[in-house]
């Protein structure tokens, strides 16, 4: 049986594995907790804060958004990126955390790790891209941004509380719009 994407290998995850995607959505955001909070939204992105970006697992997505984002928008980032999106991440000089597939499964030390860093960076605001992966939604609510934004991702609610549509635009474009970034 093949290693379990969203929990570590330990007996008391092993039952998990079983679980359908709508359990799975109500178990994680149990332990992260279904408050929302408030936030005032575009002024939240316009004065430089704190932000937490999850990128895409995605390497073509990933390098589309970081490549299209002026490097002023990293200063005030940090990035929460696989460890093979290193090279395109250190191209920008941005601040990352870097995971492995083993290490972002719910229960693993690294995965602890993580949250704590993210947690003592304590971002204002939160930008999730890619696919719903539980693990990461769940470090994006866990973070303490107030403001935790992602695309076409009203499914996910709770844990990201603003939903943008890109219609003509990329979602780097819109982010730079917000944010006041060129």
């Amino acid at each position: 049986m093949k290693p379990s994407p969203y929990f570590t290998d330990r007996f008391r995850y092993f039952f998990k594995r079983f679980y359908s995607q709508e359990k799975l959505f109500r178990w994680f955001l149990a332990c992260a907790g279904e408050d929302s909070g408030s936030f005032d939204f575009p002024a939240a992105l316009k004065n430089a804060s704190k932000t937490l970006v999850f990128l895409p697992r995605d390497m073509e997505h990933a390098a589309t958004f970081m490549h299209a984002m002026p490097d002023a928008f990293f200063k005030n980032a940090l990035l929460c990126a696989h460890e093979s999106l290193h090279a395109i991440v250190s191209a920008k000089r941005a601040k990352a955390i870097y995971y492995s597939d083993l290490e972002c499964r719910y229960g693993e030390a690294a995965f602890d790790e993580m949250e704590q860093k993210i947690k003592d960076y304590a971002p204002q605001v939160c930008i999730y891209l890619g696919e719903v992966f539980f693990p990461r939604l769940y470090l994006a609510k866990m973070s303490g941004a107030s403001c935790r934004i992602g695309f076409v991702s009203e499914k996910c609610y709770p844990f990201l509380n603003l939903s943008l549509h890109p219609d003509k635009s990329s979602e780097a474009a819109l982010i730079c719009e917000y944010y006041g970034v060129k």
